[in-house]
C-alpha cells in the first residue's frame, strides 16, 4: 500500500504541473510520531540516501571474520524501483575491508563510512577509523584512511557538512569521557587538527551522529553507563557555538536504542535505525519553532 500511496502521490502532483519528481521516502501526511520507511530493509549502523533519494545504502553484518572470530560489516545498496525497495546488494569494493555506517556527501561525491580493518592487513581487526573513497561514474574508488582525521584511538560516526567539515567521535586522549564529539574543519584542501566540542560531550559515551548540512544543528546519541540506556539528543549552533544539548524526548524509548541518526537529502525527515528497523519523521516535529523559527512545529517547551 505504501508503494501505491507514493504512486499516486506522484501522479497528483504532476497534474497540479509539478515538474519536480518527488524522492521515495516522501509520505502523503505530515509523520508526527516515527513510522518504519519499510519493513523488508534490515540495518545495523547504516542509513544514507543518493541526493534523489533513489538509492539507500545500509550496513549489516557477513559471514566472513576478523583473525580474531569478530564478523565483518559491509555496506548494502538498494534502488527504489516500481514502488519499493530492492533486495539490499552488498556493495564491492577494490579492497576487500570491513566496512559500515555509510555516509555520502551532499554532492554525493564522496562516500564515508567506519572501518575496523587494519591499513596493510585487511584481515586484522584494529580500533575505528574513518575511511573515505570517491564516485567513479557507477564505482567508488579504492577506500582510504581519511587524512588528517584519524588517530591511533577509536575514530568513527563521521557526518560532514556542505562545506565538508567533518564532525565524528573519538575516544582519543582529552576528552571528557569514553567517546566524545570531535570537528574537523576543512580548510585549504585538507581537514585540520579535530577540536573537541566539549558542550556536546559528557563523561558518559557520545556515539553515531548527523550534522544539518548548512551546521544550524546536530543530532547524536548518548550512551548513559549508570543505566545501560540511549537517547538522542540535539544542539543548535549559535554565535559560532552549540546549545547544550536537550533530549528528543518524543521519539526516546526505554525499551531500545535509537542508533544511525540521518536526515534526508531535501532536509524535510529524521531517519533512525530502531531495533534494526528504519524510523522516519517529520524534523519539524523534533524541533520548537523558538529553537528555528519558520520550521519548528514542536507546540511548546513545555508539552
Amino acid at each position: 500500500m505504501k508503494g501505491l500511496a507514493r504512486i499516486l502521490l506522484i501522479l497528483l502532483s504532476a497534474g497540479c504541473g509539478s515538474k519536480e519528481q518527488l524522492p521515495p521516502y516522501a509520505q502523503e501526511q505530515e509523520i508526527k510520531k516515527p513510522t518504519p520507511l519499510t519493513e523488508a530493509i534490515l540495518t545495523r549502523n547504516g542509513i544514507a540516501f543518493s541526493k534523489d533519494g533513489s538509492t539507500l545504502l545500509t550496513s549489516n553484518q557477513i559471514d566472513k571474520t576478523f583473525d580474531n572470530d569478530r564478523h565483518y560489516a559491509s555496506i548494502f545498496k538498494s534502488e527504489y524501483k516500481n514502488g519499493a525497495w530492492s533486495e539490499p546488494q552488498e556493495l564491492a569494493f577494490e579492497l576487500n575491508i570491513d566496512a559500515y555506517h555509510p555516509v555520502l556527501s551532499t554532492d554525493n561525491r564522496f562516500l564515508l563510512f567506519n572501518s575496523r580493518s587494519h591499513l596493510d592487513s585487511g584481515n586484522a581487526s584494529i580500533k575505528h577509523n574513518i575511511w573515505i573513497a570517491e564516485r567513479k561514474g557507477s564505482e567508488w574508488s579504492t577506500p582510504a584512511m581519511v587524512e588528517g582525521v584519524n588517530s591511533d584511538a577509536y575514530d568513527s560516526y563521521p557526518t560532514i557538512a556542505k562545506n565538508n567539515n567533518l564532525y565524528f567521535n573519538s575516544d582519543r586522549a582529552g576528552g571528557l569521557g569514553g567517546m566524545d564529539i570531535y570537528l574537523s574543519k576543512y580548510q585549504d584542501g585538507k581537514y585540520q587538527e579535530p577540536e573537541n566540542i566539549r558542550i556536546l560531550n559528557s563523561s558518559d559515551e557520545e556515539n553515531d551522529l548527523v550534522v544539518d548540512g548548512e551546521e544550524r544543528f546536530l543530532i547524536f546519541n548518548r550512551y548513559f553507563h549508570s543505566t545501560q540506556g540511549l537517547d538522542l539528543f540535539i544542539s543548535f549552533k549559535r554565535n559560532n557555538g552549540w546549545t547544550t544539548p536537550r533530549l528528543l524526548d518524543n521519539i526516546n524509548t526505554s525499551d531500545g536504542w535509537e542508533l544511525t541518526p540521518t536526515l534526508s537529502p531535501d532536509g524535510k525527515y529524521f531517519f533512525y535505525e530502531l531495533n534494526g528497523i528504519i524510523m522516519q519523521i517529520d524534523l519539524a516535529y523534533l524541533i520548537y519553532p523558538e529553537e528555528m523559527e519558520g520550521f519548528g512545529k514542536r507546540e511548546s517547551s513545555n508539552d
